[in-house]
Parts: structure tokens; sequence; C-alpha cells
């Protein structure tokens, strides 16, 4: 789907543009951090456009609702995300930043599709053109 490929390139440009902040600030860039909250963000995302699927062919108002529970997935697929990297892995602190920004720039991305999605259905009880 289209979609995951603009969330994917969303997620390649936060991780480039970061990297970059860090090594014009002088931080030190572990990789695993940058790769583990890229990785949960992509997989939220991801779990995200599922309702979107299931209503194909359904009217803009099911679309739209569809549309809600996958921000929902995406909000709850992050959040558990950062608990997990929180709690069970505690060497590495910067990935729930990390996290952070993938959570904003693919919310953005998804979003943007499926709003787009929404609006390319058909509205409920308009009228047929003969």
């Amino acid at each position: 789907m289209r979609h995951l490929l603009t969330v994917l390139i969303a997620t390649l440009v936060t991780a480039g543009c970061g990297v970059a902040l860090c090594a014009t600030m002088g931080w030190s860039i572990k990789a695993a951090p940058v790769l583990i909250a890229g990785s949960v963000a992509l997989l939220a995302s991801g779990l995200a456009l599922v309702p979107m699927l299931l209503t194909r062919g359904a009217d803009q108002a099911a679309r739209a609702q569809a549309g809600l529970v996958g921000t929902l997935v995406h909000m709850l697929g992050c959040l558990g995300g950062a608990a997990v990297l929180l709690v069970v892995v505690k060497t590495m602190p910067g990935a729930a930043y990390w996290l952070l920004a993938f959570y904003w720039t693919t919310l953005a991305a998804l979003v943007v599709g499926l709003a787009r999605e929404v609006r390319a259905a058909p509205v409920a009880g308009a009228a047929q053109k003969p």
C-alpha cells in the first residue's frame, strides 16, 4: 500500500535529520535505539492501517471511523512500545526520545493517507447519477 511507503519515507527522513542534529551537537549516536524506535513506529503504523483495509468499499462515515480507530491503534502501539523500551530495555534511555520523534512524523504521514482514503470513499445516501 502506498501509505506504508509514505510512512517509511517519513521514518527515514526523521532518522536522518535526527542523526544529523545529534552529530552537529556533538552527541553520541547509537544505532540500536534509533532502529528499535523506528521499528516500533513502523509496526504501529502498519497496524493502524488494518481498520482502513477492513472497511474497503464502505461509505465515507465508516471509513472516517476506521481512520479514527487507526490513529488510536497507532497511538496505543507507540505507547506500548515506549513502555517496553523504558521498563525492559533500561540500557537505552534515548530510545524513548527517538520514539517520540518517530511517533509524530509517522502520525502526520498516517493521517494524510487516511484522510485521502476517507475523501475518496462514496458519500452515504448520495443520489446515484443515471
